[in-house]
C-alpha cells in the first residue's frame, strides 16, 4: 500500500500510535481464529491517516467487491464526458447474467435502463447483469487496469467478468462473446461436474485474476471518499449507493451500534463441498460524535465454517476498529 507523506509522519513518527495500531491488529489475529479460512483486513482513518492491518498486502478474491470499483470508474467516465448518469443503456444479450440480477428478470420486457439505475442496482442490490454491461461500458479489463494506474492504487485487479469468472470455476467452456445468452450460462454451469467444480474451487481460491488486497481497498475507499478519485458529483453519488447497500446486514454492520451508518459493499462466492470461496465486506464507517470515517475492507476465503461464523468474524473485527477510533486514547 502506497500511504502519502502525512500518513506516513503519522504512523511512523508515533510510537505510540503504533503500538497502539499494532494491538489492534493483534485483536483481528484473535478473531481471525475463529474461522479456518484465510482473513485479511485492512482500515484506514481518513482524517489522522492512523492505519491497520492484517495480512493487508495479500490478494483475495474479490466476488462482488469488484462492484465498487468497476461503479467508481464508471463515474469517473461519466466527469470525463464519455457517459452520462441519465443515458439510456440498451441491455444486450450478452450482457444478461441470470443470478442475483433484477435487470435480468425485467429484460426482454425492458431492454433499457438508464446508466445511473444500472450503477444504483449492480452496487446497493448487487445485480450481476449490472457489472456485465458495465464491465462492458467502461472498456473492459485493460480500461480498468488504466484507471487504476491513473489512481496510483496497486492492489486490486479486475480481469474478467461475472460471467466468465463463473464459469472458469466450473472448468465449462467460455463462448464467444457474440453468442452468448442467459440461458447458455445456466445450461453450462448446471452442466459442470462435481469434479470440475472441486477443482475449480481449488483454483478459484489461488488464482491471481479478479482479487484485492485489503490495505489497496482501503485506500480506494479512502480517496474515494476524501474526493481525490472523482467529481464532488460522482463522489456525492458513490457515497449515496454505497449507504443503500441492502446485502450483509450482518458484516461490517452486524456488531456496530444500532443507526451507525455505513457506506459498503460485499462479496460473496459459492461454497463447494463445505469449502467457501470467497465471503467479504468492504466499506466506510461513519464514527459519531465527529471522531471522523473508517475506510475498512474485511475478506475471508477458504472456509468450511458457516456463512454466518465468517459473519461474525467480519462484524467483530469492524467492532474493533470502531471501538478503536471512537474510545477516548490515554
Amino acid at each position: 500500500m502506497h500511504f502519502t507523506r502525512r500518513q506516513s509522519l503519522y504512523i511512523l513518527g508515533s510510537g505510540l500510535a503504533s503500538a497502539a495500531e499494532a494491538d489492534l491488529a493483534a485483536q483481528w489475529r484473535q478473531i481471525a481464529r475463529s474461522t479456518d479460512g484465510k482473513v485479511g483486513a485492512a482500515a484506514l482513518h481518513l482524517s489522522s491517516g492512523a492505519h491497520a492491518a492484517l495480512n493487508g498486502d495479500d490478494p483475495f478474491p474479490l466476488a462482488s467487491v469488484c462492484k465498487l470499483p468497476v461503479a467508481a470508474h464508471i463515474l469517473a467516465m461519466v466527469d470525463e464526458g464519455k457517459l452520462r448518469r441519465d443515458q439510456e443503456i440498451e441491455v444486450l444479450p450478452r450482457d444478461i447474467f441470470p443470478s442475483v440480477s433484477e435487470i435480468a428478470k425485467r429484460w426482454p420486457q425492458q431492454t433499457r435502463f438508464p446508466l445511473d439505475e444500472i450503477l444504483q442496482l449492480m452496487v446497493a442490490g448487487s445485480d450481476n447483469t449490472g457489472v456485465e454491461i458495465c464491465f462492458r461500458l467502461g472498456g473492459g479489463a485493460p480500461a480498468l487496469a488504466e484507471r487504476f494506474r491513473q489512481w496510483r492504487i496497486g492492489g486490486i485487479r479486475i480481469d474478467r467478468g461475472e460471467e466468465q469468472i463463473s464459469l472458469d470455476a466450473v472448468e465449462a467452456p467460455y463462448p464467444p462473446r457474440e453468442q452468448w445468452t442467459g440461458e447458455m450460462f445456466t445450461r453450462l454451469v448446471s452442466q459442470a461436474t462435481p469434479a470440475a467444480r472441486q477443482s475449480g474451487m481449488t483454483r478459484y481460491l489461488s488464482d491471481p485474476r479478479d482479487t484485492g488486497a485489503p490495505n489497496a481497498t482501503a485506500q480506494l475507499l479512502a480517496r474515494a471518499f476524501s474526493g481525490k478519485l472523482l467529481s464532488q458529483s460522482s463522489t456525492s453519488r458513490l457515497i449515496e449507493i454505497l449507504k443503500a447497500t441492502t446485502t450483509g446486514p450482518a458484516r461490517i454492520k452486524g456488531a456496530l451500534p444500532e443507526g451507525t451508518v455505513v457506506a459498503h459493499k460485499t462479496g460473496t462466492w459459492n461454497t463447494v463441498n463445505g469449502l467457501n470461496g470467497a465471503t467479504n465486506d468492504a466499506g466506510t464507517i461513519f464514527l459519531p460524535r465527529g471522531a471522523g470515517l473508517v475506510a475498512i475492507a474485511v475478506y475471508i476465503k477458504g472456509s468450511t465454517w458457516p456463512e454466518a461464523a465468517r459473519e461474525r468474524v467480519i462484524a467483530e473485527i469492524a467492532r474493533a476498529a470502531y471501538d478503536f477510533w471512537t474510545s477516548p486514547k490515554s
